[in-house]
């Protein structure tokens, strides 16, 4: 473990002119008081350069974002200035980027930030809200500090000293670990740029509540704009997955302290929400207006897969990752690995530990062999990985898709061949071991690696199916725990009328949105505009669960049954009645895809296998 000294600065008074010792750390500071047409003024005193010129920079790109984001965007009035308060010559190099000139007299740098929440007039791609930034005066900041902070050419290995000022009745969410100065002032400090990134800060009345499970410390932090949900209905949702996750881990979690920093909002307008992990936190977005038991049940399905991250990138990853280039980032091979084996391995702890049962469990994999259909399957899971900023972007959503069945067929393969003793639990507790937070491993020598831990079929396994063309096997795989795969069955249905549907968030129903349907929704008699109520006398479920309904419906309707769907309908005057619409069931040939289906009977060897994967007893 490397000790960093830090020094500190005494600004003089109100004047321009102030003192510096010469120091290799950066002095940020940052005044949530004092917020100007929605932006912060950050200031930073500079460390000691010994370069003529220098070039500032924020960052193009973040590490789990799979994005450019250009965070420079939103920096204006940048100024550089020497000991004596005398301004140096600056000039924008690109869009995150500041060359400044007698870099050795540079003392002291200032420059506005505007929040990406809120800022419609920046041109440029949408952030995602868990990676940007909000200034809300008095309310709410989101700090991602790779929004507010930057740093100078060969200058991200030195340490950062941020100290924050803040309402007194404000309090800090992170893993960082903060020395509160006093009641108003906050400072963190850190070794380099990476932990400082890595590490995002939320700023608003405290609503929290701290779990201590494994050895951690858990804090789950809530910002509710309106106090609808509150944080101790999250923790009592998340507390029995985390104690899960514990188990799965081996009995302790690997960190002191872990963060869940959850933000709501109220803006109908926006339509897309999530999370984005961190080696010791996650920060989520989720609208206000779930129930608070729907908020807690989405943290808990986010949080799983959010959560495993302490294991991956932080503990294993490669050099693209652990030299991560803000500036002109480069991509691993592996997502295989860093969300496709954190997705396997959050819904495997879930079946394994009691918190869903089998048949779910099968529901969700079957859904996401589904979803695989939407991308190339016969791309190469390392060849997408590495260009997926750009050649391969559109292939990205497979990693949480085909990138968790790989884990699923890696995890069966390798207790098959170890008789049940070995799975991809004990290769990420190896391959934390052989490398760990500090060392990186080269991309080409991941295999070789993995392959020497565990056995010469998992590294043909590997080279045939994730750095190869060849499908996934997983007719044999399901097969091997007692699970019919069958890629494609031929049934018979109910025909709904191939009627095309548009969702109306106001009112949370379902409508018809133009006239293009079959002759039998010409029968039934849709019109456009028609909001769907009910269906056989079943008022539709939540739009999360409406296509489950619908395919139920479908699939268990019967000649001679009659098909009705109740809707609401304006007529010339705009005036709006219900009315029924109904006919009898007319069944069409159709195809249900990628089906799974548990064996009548099970062999000795797949009921050992299947348990062995499972952590259930053999029966």
């Amino acid at each position: 473990m490397k000790k960093y000294l830090f020094y500190f600065l005494l600004l003089a008074g109100a004047s321009p002119v102030f003192a510096q010792k010469s120091t290799t750390s950066y002095q940020y500071s940052l005044d949530l008081n004092n917020v100007k047409e929605d932006k912060l003024e950050v200031t930073l005193l500079t460390p000691k350069l010994k370069t003529a010129e220098t070039t500032f920079h924020l960052p193009k790109m973040v590490p789990g974002t799979y994005a450019i984001y250009d965070f420079g965007r939103y920096v204006s009035n940048f100024k550089a200035f020497d000991k004596s308060g005398k301004e140096l010559s600056v000039v924008q190099g690109d869009v995150n980027s500041w060359k400044i000139a007698d870099a050795t007299k540079l003392a002291k740098i200032t420059y506005l930030v505007d929040d990406s929440w809120d800022s419609p007039e920046i041109k440029g791609p949408e952030i995602f809200q868990p990676a940007g930034t909000n200034i809300d005066k008095d309310k709410m900041f989101a700090i991602n500090n790779f929004g507010f902070f930057g740093y100078f050419d060969g200058q991200k290995s030195v340490p950062f000293e941020v100290t924050i000022t803040k309402p007194a009745d404000f309090y800090g969410s992170t893993s960082l670990k903060a020395k509160h100065v006093n009641a108003t002032t906050d400072q963190y400090l850190v070794p380099d740029y990476y932990s400082l990134a890595d590490a995002p800060i939320m700023y608003n009345k405290p609503d929290t509540t701290i779990l201590h499970i494994g050895g951690a410390e858990i804090l789950i932090s809530l910002y509710s704009p309106n106090h609808k949900a509150t944080s101790a209905i999250i923790a009592k949702e998340l507390k029995r997955t985390i104690e899960a996750q514990k188990e799965y881990l081996g009995g302790k979690l690997p960190v002191d302290k872990y963060a869940f920093i959850i933000s709501l909002t109220d803006n109908p307008k926006i339509r897309s929400y999530g999370a984005l992990e961190h080696s010791y936190s996650s920060f989520y977005f989720l609208p206000e207006g779930f129930t608070p038991e729907k908020l807690a049940q989405t943290v808990r399905e986010t949080g799983s897969h959010e959560f495993f991250h302490i294991v991956t990138p932080l503990s294993i990853h490669s050099e693209e990752i652990g030299n991560f280039d803000y500036d002109h980032p480069k991509m691993s091979e592996h997502l295989w690995m860093y969300e496709g084996l954190t997705e396997y391995a959050a819904h495997h702890m879930q079946v394994k530990y009691g918190l869903v049962d089998f048949k779910d469990y099968l529901k969700t994999q079957g859904q996401k062999l589904n979803n695989t259909r939407r991308y190339n399957d016969t791309l190469a899971f390392t060849r997408m990985s590495k260009g997926v900023l750009d050649t391969f972007e559109n292939q990205y959503g497979n990693v949480y898709e085909k990138g968790a069945l790989i884990g699923l067929c890696l995890d069966i393969k390798l207790r098959e061949l170890s008789k049940g003793k070995y799975g991809t639990q004990n290769l990420m507790k190896d391959l934390s071991k052989t490398y760990g937070k500090t060392k990186s491993f080269k991309d080409e020598e991941l295999f070789a690696t993995i392959t020497k831990l565990t056995y010469p079929e998992i590294g043909a396994f590997l080279n045939t199916y994730v750095a190869g063309t060849k499908k996934l096997p997983y007719k044999e795989v399901f097969a091997s725990i007692g699970v019919d795969y069958e890629p494609v069955v031929n049934i018979k249905r109910a025909n709904m009328g191939d009627v095309r549907m548009g969702y109306n968030p106001a009112t949370k129903n379902l409508f018809v949105a133009d006239t293009t349907m079959n002759s039998y929704g010409k029968k039934l008699g849709f019109q456009k505009g028609d909001q769907i109520l009910a269906i056989n006398d079943v008022k539709l479920p939540e739009i999360s669960q409406v296509q489950q309904f619908l395919d139920n419906v479908r699939q268990s309707a019967k000649a001679g049954d009659t098909f009705s769907v109740l809707v609401l309908r304006k007529d010339a005057n705009g005036n709006s009645s219900e009315v029924k619409l109904s006919q009898p069931v007319e069944l069409q040939d159709a195809k249900l895809y990628n089906v799974l289906k548990e064996f009548p009977t099970l062999t000795e060897d797949q009921k050992a296998l299947r348990a062995a994967w499972l952590n259930t007893k053999n029966n």
